[in-house]
């Protein structure tokens, strides 16, 4: 049985010890019912992973002597995903899902015809919830970094991005003429934009085109928005491995 995981802030840990913070301690203590001695890995969410033993500190839990993992490298900031607000709970699942799939940052949008918009005084909880998902996400799927999910920004502001602009940059959208394909740059981080259950206003494709996305497709079938950006992130994460192992940086 794999060792359980948790999460612990870099700056949690000291002199090759670490102390969870209470939500991950209330959690190994009162629903795992974990044991003194019994050995669990954690990560940082800024790239390293230790193991070591359960130690009970009065209310901490300290882990310790740590011990560096060794885990595959990932492929930093090579993904991004760029998805327009849906309903709460398909958005999350696309934040879990992605997450398993190598996103490295969440772009979410607001488009034309998105229906749904947060509210400023509700933005910082919902913020934190999301970023709670995508670390309960690594745990499991053995992330060593964090994806970040940033506040929800307008479509036009990402087609504006400056940090962008290098990357191979493709829009979902299912009247594209172009297939999505294999025909991926060598060494492109990706960034790929994926629209509400309304779809694309033509307005937007028109705008993306111009600014240098390439539009495409996943086929004939009409895919839901969240079964659509998984899908396509499978594909962008293989042939992204692919890559890496075939230059030698895996």
């Amino acid at each position: 049985m794999p060792r359980r995981r948790f999460f612990v802030p870099q700056e949690q840990v000291r002199n090759g010890i670490a102390v969870l913070t209470p939500d991950q301690a209330h959690h190994l203590r009162t629903v795992l019912r974990l044991r003194a001695g019994e050995e669990v890995e954690l990560f940082d969410g800024a790239g390293l992973s230790y193991s070591g033993a359960i130690q009970f500190r009065g209310a901490e839990i300290h882990i310790g002597p740590l011990r560096k993992i060794e885990l595959p490298t990932e492929p930093g900031s090579a993904l991004v995903l760029a998805a327009a607000l849906i309903k709460p709970d398909r958005f999350e699942w696309i934040l879990q899902k992605g997450t398993e799939l190598g996103v490295a940052r969440f772009l979410p949008l607001e488009t034309n015809f998105s229906t749904v918009r947060i509210p400023q005084a509700r933005l910082a909880a919902r913020l934190d919830r999301w970023q709670r998902i995508v670390r309960e996400a690594c745990k499991q799927s053995r992330c060593v970094t964090i994806p970040k999910v940033h506040s929800p920004l307008p479509f036009e502001s990402l087609l504006a991005a400056p940090e962008y602009a290098a990357y191979a940059r493709f829009m979902l959208h299912e009247k594209a003429p172009e297939r999505l394909n294999t025909d991926l740059p060598a060494g492109n981080p990706v960034l790929l934009c994926v629209g509400p259950e309304g779809g694309w206003d033509p307005a937007e494709a028109h705008a993306a085109e111009l600014a240098g996305f390439r539009i495409v497709s996943m086929g004939t079938r009409v895919l839901r928005a969240e079964t659509a950006a998984l899908a396509a992130l499978a594909i962008f994460q293989f042939l992204l491995e692919d890559s890496r192992v075939r230059d030698g940086r895996s």
